[in-house]
């Protein structure tokens, strides 16, 4: 019920994560769950489309354009998936963990990179009676590859004598590459570990080292390609796997020798720094950086660059969304950190290869629980979505009391084999986020009855008070900004 001269304040259910240095500041969360059309909706949820190995790691996915197939990496084996999603072997590969890099070129070359090692498959020659795969004995140790202009163009591990150096190779029409021409970093004394082409910008690729990053263009004849001069970027790559390109840009976890990890953007010609205060707090913290890895993809008209750092310690995944330009938090069913390494758009899905064991998934908004088993039959888990709203207090600070709460919600039809039922939990907090009470739960209505509005009274007295809310359900939840009554 309502009070008499009850103050209405709106309750920011829909938001993100702008949580601030100190949870004084803000405590703002949002958990698998993001932005579209001032809604809070769902994040995308996942079904095992084919288990690889029982065992293993996930390293590299990779949508062959050309060929019409997915090359995957687990472990020391490399398989490839037509649209029946069987697996295929290909090969082995010298190292068992970490990230690959995968690229191909016009003449059915795929090139792998594992951080000591290049290989080549060719996928034009059959593997009977083959045949189809080989090493190929570098003079350094290749650290990234990236297809550019008829050329792979390899990064150059620190663990290389002369890592300053990267280089630009002629492909072929068996299981051979060739160098063609070497280059060096020019502005700073640096491991060229990067070599990037740019989107959108033809001829143009970005060095990156670890701690500066070039504009280098193609120019041709025996110079190949020349360095842009006017412009260098002072950020380098603190892990290369945390580099990820679009249509429009580039993305990675930079540094440089006078300052601490941020997320950076660049299009080659200006740069932008997308973290705020409190994100950059957070990956101050990390303690793994090298653990980690990072992709775009693109779902339901929004741009989403999603970034994981895997190592226990840090066992954290952020989302941003390039539509919205807002920060989210991802994971797995338990609270862990999400469990995707490489996305690849085939066969108009997406699908990842998971960081956790040797199976690829396909991943959509349309999916509605994390499900780890190939059964069409199977349910899976309950995806944990969470929203810690903003802070609410007078200007001047007087204490007050709480009234009701109330927001609009609709949840979708539950998915067949799936337990019914679902509700909506709510907590708050009375000391800033450092801890939340007492938890009151809403079942929602029964399928057939999506809308809902929830109403929650009598929260005592308060001089600031955040509200909590976890959504338990097998389908999808659909949320708007609330009202709360305080007087």
């Amino acid at each position: 019920m309502q009070v008499a001269n009850a103050q209405e304040v709106e309750v920011n259910v829909v938001g993100s994560d702008t949580f601030g240095r100190y949870p004084k500041i803000s405590a703002e969360q949002t958990w698998n769950m993001f932005i579209s059309d001032n809604w809070l909706i769902t994040y995308g949820g996942f079904k095992r489309i084919s288990e690889v190995l029982p065992a293993g790691e996930g390293r590299g996915l990779f949508n062959s354009i050309r060929g019409g197939f997915l090359l995957a990496v687990v472990s020391t084996s490399v398989y490839r998936f037509d649209t029946a999603f069987v697996p295929i072997f290909i090969g082995k590969i010298g190292t068992l963990t970490g990230d690959v890099y995968i690229d191909e070129n016009l003449s059915s070359q795929i090139c792998i990179v594992d951080g000591e090692n290049a290989y080549i498959y060719n996928y034009s020659i059959p593997a009977v009676p083959g045949p189809n795969f080989a090493l190929q004995p570098l003079p350094f140790f290749p650290s990234y590859v990236s297809y550019h202009n008829t050329f792979f163009l390899f990064g150059s591990s620190p663990a290389s004598t002369n890592s300053q150096f990267w280089y630009a190779y002629n492909g072929g029409t068996g299981l051979t590459i060739t160098l063609n021409t070497q280059f060096a970093l020019q502005t700073k004394p640096d491991s060229a570990l990067v070599v990037e082409r740019l989107p959108g910008r033809g001829n143009n690729v970005l060095v990156v080292g670890s701690t500066v990053a070039e504009v280098w263009t193609q120019v041709g004849g025996t110079e190949n390609y020349r360095r842009v001069q006017s412009f260098n970027i002072d950020y380098g790559v603190t892990s290369i796997s945390t580099l990820a390109a679009n249509e429009e840009q580039i993305c990675y976890l930079a540094q440089n020798e006078n300052n601490s990890p941020t997320l950076f953007v660049t299009d080659g010609s200006s740069t932008k720094i997308i973290s705020t205060d409190g994100i950059d707090h957070l990956l101050d913290e990390i303690q793994f950086p090298g653990q980690s890895t990072a992709f775009f993809f693109r779902q339901d008209g929004h741009l989403f660059y999603q970034l994981t750092f895997y190592n226990p310690a840090d066992n954290l995944t952020l989302i941003y969304d390039f539509t919205t330009s807002l920060f989210f938090h991802a994971s797995d069913e338990n609270l862990n950190y999400h469990p995707a390494r490489k996305v690849a758009f085939f066969n108009e899905k997406t699908y990842f290869i998971s960081l956790n064991e040797g199976s690829i998934y396909q991943m959509d908004t349309t999916l509605l629980t994390y499900d780890y088993s190939t059964d069409p039959a199977s349910v899976g888990f309950e995806i944990p979505r969470i929203r810690i709203c903003k802070t609410i207090r007078k200007k001047n600070a007087d204490r007050f009391r709480i009234g009701q709460f109330t927001f609009t919600i609709e949840q979708g039809v539950v998915p067949q084999n799936a337990p019914t039922g679902a509700r909506v939990d709510m907590s708050i907090s009375k000391n800033d986020g450092q801890s939340f009470g007492s938890v009151v739960s809403r079942e929602l209505n029964p399928s057939g009855l999506y809308r809902n509005q929830l109403r929650f009274w009598r929260m005592g007295q308060a001089n600031s008070f955040i509200i909590q809310l976890r959504f338990y359900g097998f389908q999808r939840f659909v949320c708007s900004n609330g009202i709360c009554e305080i007087y």
